[in-house]
């Protein structure tokens, strides 16, 4: 049984003592978390550093006794226990550079990517990737490279093995070619000025957004939790941090808890990619 931290506020009646309360929610099996609700008041007495460090014990006694670590805690509560969130953001990204053709194939509108010619840009290493795991799964990949710049080993490997062969140019024009440009980190900056003349859908892994450039919507790409752990959780809980925050958190615990791969604990968790607006 694996138990994680979670330590909300809850409002605070000045006559009543603080009486830490807790309660678990079960995320999966064997797999819970341990809420902890934190009476808080506007008079800043949780700030003063004497009353900090006697709460700050007693919360340590409550989550030991529960076995419940690591702690995320509210943004609004005030540093008992810090966690770095950009940690976060830096695995959804990586997660979402290594399942991109999941991705893809959640986008509303695009269809059978066999059919579709797609380009790609990016620096060398996901350029290779990219083919390496296209190369089957779409009719033609088209690779936009700056002039001077070495094209990628793969392409003429994936040529060798497969007998599909990819094309790789210096031409602006094959914009005009595909609907779906797949913008993976590092591209070259003269691309920046690319999306402006694209008509169709720009899935920027960089950003980590999808880029509907007909319609001019924009989504976030991030991940979320199925459906019946979400109802198991309650919006309250989900809403509390940022897109991704605890969705993140579960994710980098779990991982190195289980020891598995971020794409293990992302199974296992029941998550999913999500396009949020």
């Amino acid at each position: 049984m694996m138990n994680v931290g979670i330590l909300l506020p809850v409002e605070k009646k000045r006559w009543r003592p603080v009486t830490l309360k807790t309660y678990q929610i079960e995320v999966i099996t064997g797999l819970n978390l341990v809420v902890c609700l934190l009476p808080c008041t506007e008079t800043g007495a949780r700030y003063r550093p004497s009353y900090r460090k006697r709460l700050k014990a007693k919360l340590d006694r409550v989550f030991e006794a529960q076995k419940a670590w690591p702690v995320l805690e509210h943004p609004d509560i005030g540093g008992f226990y810090q966690v770095d969130t950009s940690v976060f953001v830096e695995l959804l990204k990586e997660l979402a550079l290594q399942r991109f053709y999941e991705i893809l194939g959640l986008i509303k509108g695009v269809g059978p990517l066999i059919n579709k010619e797609i380009l790609v840009t990016g620096s060398s290493e996901y350029l290779e990737h990219a083919i390496e795991i296209l190369i089957t799964k779409v009719k033609t990949i088209n690779i936009l490279i700056p002039k001077g710049v070495s094209e990628p080993i793969e392409a003429e490997k994936a040529f060798l093995e497969t007998g599909i062969p990819v094309h790789i140019t210096t031409d602006y024009q094959v914009l005009n070619r595909t609907g779906i440009w797949l913008r993976f980190p590092d591209d070259n900056e003269n691309f920046d000025v690319l999306p402006q003349k694209f008509k169709g859908t720009i899935v920027d892994f960089g950003a980590m957004k999808v880029i509907d450039t007909k319609s001019q919507k924009i989504f976030n790409i991030g991940i979320e939790f199925s459906d019946s752990i979400k109802k198991r959780l309650g919006k309250h809980l989900l809403c509390t941090w940022k897109e991704g925050v605890l969705e993140g958190f579960m994710l980098l615990v779990c991982s190195n808890a289980w020891d598995v791969s971020d794409t293990e604990a992302f199974r296992r968790l029941e998550m999913r990619f999500a396009f949020l607006s």
